[in-house]
C-alpha cells in the first residue's frame, strides 16, 4: 500500500489508527476529524490523478474512513467515560 514492505505497512496502519484514537480523545473533538480528512484528501488525489481501478479505490477509501471513524467513536467514548469518572471523584470529595 505504502510501498515499504508489508510489515511496514502494518506499522504504519497501527499507527495511524493509535493516532487517531490519541487524537479523539483529546478535550476538542475536532481534533479527531483531522487524520480522517487527511486520508480522504490523500486517498482522493490519489484517485484523480492516477489510473487505477476506480471501485478499488472507492473501496479503499470506504474501508480507511470506516475504521479511522471507529477509532474516533472510541476515543469520545473514552474521554466521556475519562470525565464522568472525574466527575464521581469530585462528588466524593464535595468538590463541585
Amino acid at each position: 500500500m505504502f510501498g515499504f514492505g508489508d510489515i511496514a505497512d502494518v506499522f504504519i496502519i497501527a499507527a495511524c489508527l493509535g493516532g487517531q484514537y490519541f487524537l479523539a480523545s483529546r478535550h476538542h473533538i475536532f481534533w479527531g476529524a483531522l487524520l480522517p480528512a487527511a486520508f480522504v484528501i490523500w486517498r482522493g488525489t490519489l484517485l484523480f490523478t492516477t489510473n487505477n481501478n476506480v471501485l478499488a479505490q472507492i473501496l479503499i477509501i470506504a474501508v480507511g474512513l470506516a475504521f479511522l471513524l471507529g477509532q474516533w467513536v472510541q476515543g469520545r467514548k473514552a474521554f466521556k467515560n475519562k470525565q464522568e469518572k472525574e466527575l464521581l471523584k469530585m462528588k466524593a470529595h464535595d468538590i463541585v
